[in-house]
C-alpha cells in the first residue's frame, strides 16, 4: 500500500473534496481520483460514496481514516527509531509568516542547528491562514503565525511566543510628532489585509476611530518600511524583536502608548509525531526573543 495514497486520502477527508486536496497538494483532481481508486482497489473496499456529484467519505472511509492517521504518524516516527530517541534527530517541516522569516527566525534557526546538529528543518513562508491549513492537513508540523482571529480546529493548538507592539512609522521629515495625526493626515500604506496581522491592524484602527487615506497595500514589512522611508506615506505595523526592525531613516512612534500588541505564536497538531522536535523549536524561539530583549 502506498503511504503517499494514504496521505492523499487524509487530505481529501480533512479538506472535504478531491478538488481541495488537489489544490493543497499541487496536483490535478483527476490524479487525486486515480489515487483514491487505486487505494480502494488495494483495500478491496469502497471508501467514498459516489452517488452524488461530489464524492464523500462513507462509513468504511471514516473507519479507515482513523487508522490511516495512526499509520502515517507511525511512519513519520521511523526516523527516530534509526537515529536514536535521545539524538533529537529527524526532519521538522514548519512554516513562518514573512515578518517572522525576516525577523527572529534566522537567529533562531542558527541556535537550533547549533544545539541539535542532527535535526533537519524545512521552512515554508506564507500567510497565516494558508500555513495553518497546511498544519491541519499534515503538510507542515508547525506554523509560526500571528494570533488567529477566530477559534482554530479542535485538533490544533496555539501557543504564544511573543507580543509585538504596534508602532506608527513615518519619514523623519513628516511633520507632526503625534502618531494619530500622521495616520489621519498623511497617505496610509496598509499591511496586507489578507494577512491576519493586517486584519488585526485594521480592527485596531476602527476601534480607536482612526480614519486613514489608504494609497497602497503591501504584504511585507520591508516593502512598507522602504516606501515610508521614501516619504510616500506612513504606516502602522508591528515592531519585531530584532536589533534593527526598521531603517534608520524612519521615525518610530508608539501606537496608543504602546498598549496595543499583536501576538506571534506557534500552531501545532495534537498528538504530532514530531512533538519533541516542535518543543525544541519552540524553546529556541522563546530563548531568541528573550535574548533580544536583553540586548
Amino acid at each position: 500500500m502506498s503511504i503517499r495514497f494514504v496521505r492523499t486520502f487524509i487530505h481529501v477527508a480533512r479538506l472535504g473534496s478531491f478538488s481541495a486536496a488537489a489544490r493543497a497538494l499541487g496536483t490535478t483532481q483527476s490524479t487525486i481520483s486515480l489515487q483514491m481508486k487505486s487505494l480502494e482497489a488495494e483495500m478491496n473496499a469502497e471508501l467514498f460514496d459516489r452517488s452524488e456529484r461530489r464524492p464523500t467519505i462513507n462509513g468504511r472511509g471514516h473507519a479507515f481514516l482513523e487508522r490511516a492517521e495512526e499509520v502515517v504518524r507511525l511512519y513519520d516516527q521511523l526516523g527516530l527509531a534509526v537515529t536514536g530517541y535521545d539524538d533529537l534527530a529527524g526532519s521538522l517541516k514548519f512554516g513562518a509568516v514573512g515578518s517572522v522569516a525576516t525577523g527572529i527566525l534566522p537567529e533562531a534557526l542558527r541556535r537550533l542547528h547549533e544545539a541539535h546538529p542532527s535535526l533537519q528543518t524545512q521552512v515554508t513562508c506564507g500567510l497565516s491562514a494558508d500555513l495553518v491549513m497546511q498544519v491541519d492537513c499534515g503538510d507542515l508540523d508547525a506554523a509560526i503565525v500571528s494570533s488567529p482571529p477566530s477559534a482554530l480546529a479542535p485538533n490544533l493548538v496555539w501557543t504564544p511566543v511573543n507580543d509585538e507592539p504596534l508602532v506608527v512609522i513615518a519619514a523623519k521629515n513628516s511633520g507632526s510628532e503625534k502618531g494619530r495625526e500622521l495616520l489621519e493626515n498623511q497617505p496610509f500604506i496598509r499591511f496586507d489585509r489578507k494577512a491576519w496581522a493586517g486584519r488585526f491592524i485594521e480592527r485596531m484602527l476602527r476601534k480607536h476611530e482612526i480614519h486613514v487615506n489608504g494609497i497602497m497595500e503591501l504584504d511585507s514589512l520591508e516593502a512598507i518600511s522602504l516606501m515610508v522611508a521614501r516619504g510616500l506615506g506612513v504606516s502602522l505595523v508591528p515592531q519585531r524583536p530584532i536589533k534593527k526592525p526598521f531603517p534608520a531613516s524612519l521615525r518610530i512612534m508608539p501606537f496608543q502608548g504602546g498598549s496595543v500588541r499583536r501576538s506571534i505564536g506557534m500552531v501545532t497538531r495534537t498528538g504530532s509525531s514530531c512533538a519533541r522536535l516542535i518543543e525544541a523549536l519552540y524553546k529556541i524561539l522563546a530563548g531568541t526573543v528573550a535574548a533580544s530583549r536583553i540586548e
